[in-house]
């Protein structure tokens, strides 16, 4: 049994695809993606459907003319040679000319679609749920396999080794990868410990990998999310509906570690200027409440030496005299009775 080497592999394929004319001066059809020029002035993008795409080239001598005509999002049908590549490892369609450039069905059915989300109010700035100042768990929607776990496992505990993570391993590519994720947020939300915050994350690729991410189903359940949820899906230039849905768009999956999570020297920064500052409003308080106490003693001094008290002491001299003079008087009638009971005493005497 032959074994061959990839580089002779490669070269078995391409001699294929050279000899072959059924891939000379062929006809595809797709909406462009990725679209990009090389210094050199050479033009690459891709042409993709619903699931699959083709790899395309154009030569610097064709660029300038070809290239003019074609937008990331269009439909284009485009006549060329498809060969091997042995540097890409995959088919090329090296263009020669193309036929006709339109606004792309998978294009016209994204724009509809946004539309509508901005008319439920999906995009609305008072729907979007406030972040967690200080999160203690966080949910990681990703692939089981991928980098991206491990860039923010390892960027969250550098920032703060005290927050825990549960990772909801999920598709995040292909068909049905929309709805996985779309039940993992579900999942998460019916924990009965749920995450303070979810990040849903994927590193970067091709426009048409970040197909999921403009899914209705998907977007439909982190709307209903009680959890918040923070997009980290490609790169900075990467654009997905999910963006404008969740409530914090990240940049990068690390990036949305770095929004979510504060560092710990951070948090303890401001719990001692809390202490502080309450210290400071208790020593506020209790001065406050000593001047007040001070000043309402001053006021009573001042009513007991001119009103209250004064008038209180009149009162009570006067009924004080009064008690005197009844007293006297009670006193000088008892004595005068006494002196008629003497004088009657005398008389019957005689």
């Amino acid at each position: 049994m032959k074994i061959y080497t990839v580089q002779e592999c490669s070269a078995l394929v391409s001699s294929v695809f050279q000899k072959d004319y059924s891939f000379k001066n062929i006809t595809v059809r797709g909406t462009i993606s990725n679209l990009s020029v090389h210094f050199s002035g050479i033009r690459f993008f891709s042409l993709i459907d619903e699931n699959l795409r083709i790899y395309c080239k154009i030569g610097k001598m064709r660029s300038s003319f070809l290239g003019r005509s074609l937008l990331n999002g269009t439909e284009a049908s485009v006549i060329g040679d498809l060969r091997f590549d042995k540097g890409r490892g995959t088919p090329v369609l090296y263009v020669e000319r193309i036929i006709s450039v339109k606004e792309s069905s998978l294009t016209l059915s994204s724009e509809l679609l946004e539309a509508e989300l901005d008319k439920k109010g999906y995009f609305a700035v008072s729907h979007k749920k406030k972040l967690p100042e200080f999160p203690f768990h966080i949910g990681i929607i990703t692939s089981g396999s991928g980098a991206v776990i491990y860039d923010i496992l390892k960027t969250g505990n550098t920032r703060n080794n005290s927050v825990s993570y549960s990772l909801y391993t999920s598709f995040v590519q292909g068909a049905g990868a929309a709805a996985d994720m779309a039940n993992m947020i579900d999942i998460a939300n019916q924990e009965r410990n749920p995450p303070d915050l979810l990040i849903i994350a994927r590193g970067g690729g091709a426009e048409e990998d970040l197909q999921p991410f403009n899914e209705e189903v998907l977007l439909d359940t982190v709307f209903r999310s009680k959890i918040p949820i923070i997009s980290a899906v490609g790169h900075e230039n990467d654009y997905t509906l999910l963006d404008r849905v969740a409530d914090v768009r990240a940049s990068t999956p690390t990036q949305a570690v770095e929004i979510a999570v504060p560092e710990k020297k951070y948090i303890l920064e401001k719990i001692f200027s809390q202490i502080i500052f309450s210290e400071k409003c208790i020593k506020k308080y209790m001065a406050d409440r000593r001047f007040h106490l001070i000043f309402t003693l001053k006021d009573l001094n001042y009513l007991s030496d001119t009103d209250i008290f004064f008038k209180g002491r009149r009162k009570v001299f006067l009924q004080w005299l009064l008690l005197q003079g009844m007293l006297k008087n009670k006193i000088n009638h008892k004595a005068f009775e006494v002196m008629e009971q003497l004088l009657l005493l005398n008389d019957t005497k005689q």
